[in-house]
């Protein structure tokens, strides 16, 4: 029986629809730090930062989601991204994609399972 790459991440009603948790990790060996989203009912994972700059997604104010709440938003300079697939909706990111964590809910709890990521703190 293998054992399985399984961090808990925060309890299920932490993380309310069209909300966040943020918490740290190590991705590939380098301290990051992440979210999670909660949209359309679905838990999703990403490293917060922007792919058009090193910044957090959430650098000036701690809104992720844009006003209407169907994507995910850029803080600094309004880049927008799916917030099922990471991937950018705006013309000068057109291509790439925020990078994705697995995660899991369970049993009322959120964890992370992505063998590329440990949970630091």
């Amino acid at each position: 029986m293998s054992v399985k790459h399984q961090f808990t991440i925060c309890p299920t009603q932490q993380l309310p629809e069209l909300g966040k948790f943020s918490f740290n990790l190590l991705y590939r060996g380098t301290p990051r730090n992440a979210v999670l989203v909660r949209f359309q009912g679905e838990v999703y994972g990403y490293l917060n930062q922007c792919v058009h700059m090193p910044k957090a997604l959430d650098c000036e104010n701690s809104n992720i989601f844009d006003e209407s709440g169907r994507y995910l938003q850029c803080s600094m300079h309004s880049i927008c991204y799916d917030p099922v697939s990471g991937e950018s909706l705006s013309e000068i990111c057109l291509g790439k994609k925020l990078t994705a964590l697995k995660v899991k809910e369970q049993d009322d709890w959120i964890y992370l399972v992505d063998k590329r990521a440990v949970i630091t703190g």
